[in-house]
């Protein structure tokens, strides 16, 4: 049931030429004693991609329905993910491109979130920050203590992360998902 432009919220989904788009940003325009607009940015649930578009307050637009569901990722089998639903332990496969980059942090046992529209699951959401361990990390200088030093390390994932020169092999560590960056050690 379509819905006048200005009741939808930042950040719900919409159906936009026939396709699912999110709601981004969305910025109230006025310009004199012309009409108002909305300058919206959209993201494409499916291609990933940004598009601006311009909407009417009084524009009749379709809110699309996602589903988000809980899965824990067991394994990758070749390009898909395997990942199980904790309730009944089913088992699904999904293309490794439906979560992007953040398939370098994903760590056997990790729970992610798959949103999904008419039982077509779109996208992948990690969690918002991941811990795992170091594997490999080079020694840091001894005397270099003046600044902040910072060494490439790589995570039990094969990931490559900016640690601080105190982080060594056996550690575990915090990571953002959302750009891969340190956060802490975990002890």
């Amino acid at each position: 049931m379509p819905v006048k432009f200005n009741e939808i919220k930042q950040g719900e989904a919409i159906m936009f030429n026939n396709e699912i788009w999110v709601v981004f940003k969305k910025d109230l325009q006025t310009r004199g004693n012309l009409r108002s607009y909305y300058q919206v940015l959209l993201k494409n649930l499916e291609r990933g991609n940004v598009f601006n578009q311009r909407f009417s307050p009084d524009d009749n637009i379709d809110r699309a329905i996602l589903l988000r569901k809980d899965y824990e990722f067991l394994y990758m089998d070749g390009e898909m993910m395997v990942l199980m639903d904790p309730d009944n332990y089913d088992q699904m496969s999904l293309h490794k491109d439906l979560i992007g980059e953040g398939i370098k942090l994903l760590a056997p046992n990790t729970r992610v979130c798959v949103m999904s529209h008419d039982d077509k699951p779109l996208t992948v959401e990690m969690p918002q920050f991941v811990e795992l361990t170091v594997t490999d990390a080079p020694e840091g200088a001894r005397c270099d203590t003046a600044t902040s030093v910072f060494k490439q390390a790589i995570v039990e994932t094969g990931a490559e992360v900016k640690v601080p020169g105190h982080i060594k092999k056996g550690d575990k560590i915090k990571i953002r998902t959302e750009d891969g960056e340190f956060l802490g050690r975990i002890n």
